[in-house]
């Protein structure tokens, strides 16, 4: 180790950062992941992602802390699927992000929760993004995942994660200014380009505390590490919250500009495993 790079703790974003570019954990990373924790340091994952999804992708990686999901929206012991904090939409918040993405004609996917079960509810997969989330999700067998015919009726009564809707690049600006316009400051809005199926945007309407920064800084403080200094991990413009309250703030080669140029250290790209490398072996930064 070198740099004094290994205290405190280190949460690692995992698509275009842990992740290749085909959405896969390397044998190297795994094996790296697994040396780290087995040496005492203190890592996990703040993600897009469900705890489902991050159990699946980081098979045979031995996490102990909680994980950050869905942006934050849930902070979740992985082993047990148990939300130990939530920031979710309450029923009237989500109904009127129904209807202004209905105005948009956009299908949208809710995430929800009803203080015990989670649920992943679809319409028909119309447009090609969508489908392609959907089946994502179906071959990785996501117990999570149903068809839904009245997205009002699933969210009445629950609470709700994320309300999900894909649009073209091209209409992206136009459908977010349409969302804040109606919405205001009841939700947080993000947009961000899919990168796995190229041509479409993915818009994401949550609480607006459902951030990685805030979930990261409640991390800290619940497993006793809040003094301890913070590393953060993250290639994309949903990982700036996170970079804006950790000590130190690395970036693979391949982030966003944005990304970049807040970074502390940038390393090789997520498909040379770059931030890992980093890490455990002290390969100097780009």
């Amino acid at each position: 180790m070198t740099d004094d790079r290994r205290p405190g703790l280190h949460v690692f974003d995992l698509d275009g950062t842990l992740l290749r570019s085909d959405a896969t954990l390397s044998p190297y990373a795994r094996d790296g992941l697994n040396a780290l924790l087995d040496a005492g340091t203190a890592l996990t994952v703040a993600s897009a992602r469900s705890a489902v999804a991050i159990r699946k992708l980081l098979d045979g990686v031995r996490l102990t802390l909680p994980v950050v999901e869905l942006n934050g929206a849930f902070l979740t012991d992985l082993a047990t699927g148990h939300h130990l904090a939530h920031a979710t939409l309450d029923p009237t918040v989500a109904a009127t992000a129904l209807d202004a993405l209905a105005r948009l004609s956009a299908e949208p996917v809710l995430t929800t929760w009803d203080g015990s079960a989670d649920r992943v509810l679809h319409g028909p997969g119309d447009d090609p993004a969508t489908a392609w989330y959907i089946a994502e999700k179906r071959a990785y067998g996501d117990p999570r995942l149903a068809s839904c015919q009245d997205p009002y009726a699933a969210v009445d009564g629950v609470r709700t994660a994320a309300v999900i809707a894909f649009v073209p690049d091209g209409e992206a600006a136009t459908a977010v200014a349409a969302l804040e316009s109606t919405l205001g400051g009841t939700v947080g809005i993000m947009a961000a380009a899919n990168r796995y199926v190229p041509g479409w945007t993915e818009i994401q309407v949550a609480h607006p505390e459902a951030e990685k920064g805030l979930a990261v800084r409640r991390l800290a403080r619940g497993a006793g590490l809040a003094s301890a200094r913070l590393t953060v991990y993250g290639d994309h413009l949903n990982d700036l919250p996170m970079f804006a309250v950790a000590e130190r703030a690395v970036a693979p080669s391949n982030a966003h500009p944005d990304v970049l140029a807040r970074a502390w250290a940038v390393t090789a790209s997520n498909d040379e495993d770059g931030v890992i490398r980093y890490l455990l072996d002290g390969t100097p930064p780009c």
